[in-house]
């Protein structure tokens, strides 16, 4: 096979095959090792041999004799053939037991005992390695809590199976020295046979060529510490690895601190081992649980925010089992919680390292990884030790000492916590706030493959409220740097927040600078976010987009992704009602929030006019995904019978349009507007006076004449232009919304504000509106209307020309070959619909 079987972006069909087998194969092999081990240990009690006593340091051994050596081999190798071999010599290594155990050798079992931990020790780096591989970066926080998750699974099943078959034969059977060897030997037969079928599972995994390794050499054999030390010479990874080797002596502290809580317990008589049992299996249950909710919570991306979080927790449920009684409910549940959270505090660092792992090195930084986690372990066991010294040499009883000992356990946590916080605390702020987002709004993604999974990439959104960062940051599968202008960077409570997630600033009095950081951030592979519009708008259509965007794409030779976010304007956080955050939104909770990926523009032909084409067909993308489901091409607008006519797909463009209308800023939410009897009817704008009223609670006033000191907003044609010249001047303002066959040309008459708009076939295409107010400290000035023009195309629709020069607009409230616009009209560059002259 080529080295294109290694998945970078999107897993084939066969590399997802490959990946849920190899998972099989390793959740078997930690089954079949523990079935093999504590069968051992439990034939070892009923022959007077205390295996229990030699188990730990037989199971860890392995892990740091042959540390160097399992590495060397997992990067000189393909990874599914280190499997292949694992696989082999489990099944030789269970053979070669259920011989020692049919000639009652138990040395030689022994020996068959350390080889199972051996080639456990051999599979860890190449399973662990080949993650990335299958599933490539997107997929890898996810890969990693399943395989975790599955290998735990398999422990557990192994561990209760095993005392309880070998107990039952045993008393079945006698219950004497005499039998003991056949009480164990079919198990291990069966066991032995049953240890086949992972060779074929490990077959199918795809073949990765190697990526490097050096030739075997005998120094290799005594290289701990070099590959430790290539380990630590990474900064992050050696703090990633430091918090995997925490999680490990966590796990060892908490594994004793049980067995150590059940002889406090019992005395160390009846019931001991039983009540130990239970303790462990809650932790393991609990870890379970964990890693299969971090495989959920990783599934788009490795969040590290989750560790300080999972780190919070596991502090305070170790302080309050330091408090609670022993043996009840609150116990066990508290047990379970504090294994779930460490499990999600391991998950994103094991995924995150493995993304980081150099893939020539996987293997040997792996076991390098391995053999810390080992040095932990120990530290973790003699740290026990030695508080159950201090305990004792106080004149403290066995439970007094363990409850100190478990609230030093959660002190530690604590302690590590804050140094998470402190090294990221952009992570966790990030996913708090990102958290927070999603509990109010449901944000949905559309064309995120789009988004590439890591490498430097110039996001370019439409730029609605405050809160846009927060929502990209939500719908994008990785973290983002945003750029943002240094005027509003001069509060240095402000300075200080942002900093915390690497934000660039951008200097209209140094823009060089600010460019060549842009591009630095890129070369990085990072993702920056840059609002080409350089401001918010207020009008709720796309503002001129500002140049430098082109510069910068063409210097860093990065792809530029349009994004378009949708159901943002009328949160408090957009100028919708012309304020920001002084009103109550209209939205409830879990309002609907579309994030639309655009089509990858290529940095040779970064243009203005083709951001703008490539963002407006995201917003056609995006609103055609909100109405994507059955139920709007059933749906009939109340009151409404000309309608039911419709067919279902006419019928689905006409709620789309109408909701369109409610992006802008022309007609207002709940707020009636004037209609002149015989003038524009319903039928002839149904998205606008049927499903516009209906979505937005805007029903249109009938006026069988134009009143006097008419006000506010109206809608109207030729008939209305006409009524309006006629009549006197009104001491009130009124806004007319001309949809006429005149309404580009000037109406200058006092008191009324014309607003030309533009509807083709009965569907509202294009608006102008009232100029928004100025905001203070914002320089440009944004315009609703413009002379000679429609206004600016609504939200979700976008233009292409024919081959003879023929414009069409295009959009989910359209049909599928597209509405012509007047001949000769086109685009200014500010986003104007103008035209043409003759028309003007």
């Amino acid at each position: 096979m080529t080295p294109d079987d290694s998945c970078t972006d999107t897993p084939s069909r066969r590399h997802w095959l490959g990946f849920w087998s190899m998972i099989v194969q390793q959740a078997q092999n930690a089954f079949n090792d523990k079935v093999a081990q504590f069968m051992l240990v439990s034939l070892g009690g009923a022959v007077g041999v205390a295996v229990e006593s030699w188990a730990a340091i037989l199971i860890a051994l392995p892990y740091v004799l042959f540390a160097p050596l399992a590495g060397w081999m997992s990067d000189r190798h393909a990874k599914r053939d280190v499997m292949l071999g694992a696989a082999l010599a489990q099944a030789l290594v269970l053979a070669a037991i259920c011989a020692a155990v049919c000639l009652h050798n138990m040395p030689v079992a022994m020996v068959g005992f350390f080889s199972l931990a051996t080639q456990a020790a051999f599979l860890s780096p190449a399973k662990i390695g080949c993650n990335k591989e299958l599933l490539g970066s997107r997929h890898l926080g996810f890969a990693s809590g399943i395989q975790q998750m599955t290998s735990m699974l398999g422990m557990l099943a192994g561990q209760i199976l095993a005392g309880w078959i070998y107990d039952t034969r045993y008393r079945a059977m006698g219950g004497n020295e005499a039998v003991a060897w056949d009480a164990a030997l079919l198990p291990l037969l069966i066991l032995t046979l049953c240890s086949l079928p992972a060779l074929a599972m490990a077959w199918i995994v795809p073949r990765v060529p190697p990526h490097g390794g050096v030739p075997l050499q005998r120094a290799l054999l005594l290289q701990h510490f070099a590959h430790l030390k290539d380990l630590w010479r990474d900064a992050p990874l050696r703090r990633a690895s430091l918090g995997m080797a925490f999680f490990w002596g966590l796990v060892t502290f908490l594994n004793l601190w049980s067995v150590k809580l059940a002889k406090a317990l019992t005395g160390g008589h009846g019931g001991f081992g039983t009540l130990a049992s239970e303790f462990m299996a809650a932790a393991s249950l609990g870890m379970i649980a964990g890693f299969g909710l971090a495989a959920v919570l990783l599934r788009r991306r490795i969040e590290l925010g989750w560790v300080p979080v999972a780190g919070v927790a596991m502090a305070i449920l170790a302080l309050l089992i330091a408090t609670l009684p022993v043996g009840g409910g609150g116990f066990y549940a508290l047990l379970v919680l504090l294994a779930m959270s460490a499990a999600v505090y391991l998950a994103p660092l094991n995924a995150w390292v493995q993304d980081r792992y150099p893939a020539g090195k996987r293997g040997e930084l792996q076991s390098a990884v391995n053999l810390q986690d080992c040095f932990a372990g120990i530290l973790a066991a003699g740290l026990i030790e030695a508080l159950g010294w201090i305990s004792h040499h106080c004149g403290l009883d066995a439970l007094a000492g363990l409850r100190i000992q478990i609230a030093v356990a959660g002190l530690l946590c604590a302690l590590m916590t804050l140094v998470n916080i402190r090294l990221m605390p952009g992570h966790f702020l990030r996913l708090l706030a990102t958290t927070l987002v999603r509990s109010i709004y449901q944000v949905r993604t559309i064309q995120f493959k789009n988004l590439p999974p890591h490498g430097g990439v110039l996001l370019l959104p439409n730029h609605v409220t405050y809160a846009d960062a927060f929502f990209i940051a939500a719908a994008c599968g990785r973290p983002v740097r945003f750029v943002m202008e240094d005027t509003y960077m001069q509060q240095p409570a402000v300075r200080r927040f942002v900093r915390l997630f690497d934000t660039l600033s951008i200097s209209q009095q140094q823009p060089r600078e600010a460019i060549r950081s842009i591009i630095a951030a890129l070369q990085q592979g990072d993702a920056v976010c840059l609002f080409p519009e350089g401001q918010l708008t207020r009008t709720g259509t796309l503002c001129k987009l500002q140049r430098g965007f082109e510069l910068i794409a063409r210097k860093a030779g990065y792809p530029l992704l349009p994004l378009w976010c949708d159901g943002s304007w009328g949160s408090i956080f957009s100028f919708e009602r012309g304020r920001f955050f002084r009103k109550w939104p209209y939205q409830g909770l879990r309002h609907g929030l579309s994030v639309a990926f655009g089509t990858p523009i290529a940095a040779a032909a970064a243009d203005l006019d083709g951001l703008r084409d490539a963002l407006l067909q995201a917003s056609a993308e995006a609103i055609d995904a909100r109405f994507s489901t059955l139920g709007w091409r059933l749906r009939v607008p109340r009151g409404d019978g000309a309608t039911q006519l419709l067919d279902g797909d006419a019928r689905r463009r006409m709620w789309i349009n109408g909701y369109q209308l409610g992006q802008v800023a022309a007609l207002q939410r709940r707020a009636r507007f004037c209609v002149l009897a015989g003038d524009v009817t319903a039928d002839a704008l149904p998205g606008l006076f049927s499903t516009f009223a209906e979505l937005y609670q805007a029903p249109p006033q009938w006026h069988p004449t134009l009143p006097q000191n008419a006000a506010g907003p109206w809608v109207g044609g030729d008939t209305l232009r006409t009524a309006l010249t006629s009549a006197s001047a009104s001491a009130n303002p009124l806004v007319f919304y001309d949809f006429g066959t005149q309404a580009t040309m000037p109406l200058d008459l006092p008191g009324v504000l014309h607003c030309p708009c533009l509807a083709v076939a009965g569907v509202v295409v294009a608006m102008s509106m009232p100029d928004p107010p100025p905001v203070p400290d914002v320089k440009d000035v944004q315009a609703g209307r413009k002379p000679g023009t429609w206004g600016r195309l609504l939200p979700g629709w976008f233009m292409t020309r024919t081959a003879a020069g023929e414009l069409l607009v295009h959009g989910p409230a359209a049909p599928a070959e597209g509405l012509a616009l007047p001949d000769g009209c086109w685009f200014d560059e500010d986003g104007f619909l103008v035209a043409e002259p003759s028309l003007a």
